[in-house]
């Protein structure tokens, strides 16, 4: 986290972010966890994702536009010179999914290794 952001972020945040910097030891916090939560990806790639009821199914997709529509230009306009605004939404969509499951499996304990 950069000097920057963490100056805006809440103390208890800054908090447990000193806690898991403690806990981990020395280096960085993400190459430790990283090959659990890569061996954790691959594993959601080769499946399914997680089942939704329709409403969350459509709930995803509104968000995923206006994710699209509210990002930066300077981030946004080159991704829609090579592609058009439904893979960009689907591309969106799908990083939201990611993030769905990546939080199913902290609450299931999947990633309890971490």
């Amino acid at each position: 986290m950069d000097k920057k952001s963490s100056s805006h972020d809440p103390e208890w945040l800054r908090q447990i972010e000193e806690l898991a910097n403690t806990q981990l030891g020395s280096g960085s916090s993400c190459e430790q966890v990283h090959p659990i939560v890569a061996r954790w990806f691959e594993k959601l790639m080769e499946s399914d994702p997680p089942p939704s009821r329709d409403s969350v199914v459509q709930a995803t997709s509104c968000l995923a536009t206006e994710v699209l529509f509210s990002s930066p230009e300077h981030l946004i306009d080159p991704l829609l010179e090579q592609f058009d605004e439904d893979e960009v939404a689907l591309w969106i969509e799908q990083i939201i999914l990611v993030g769905r499951a990546f939080e199913i499996a902290l609450q299931n304990g999947e990633l309890d290794d971490l």
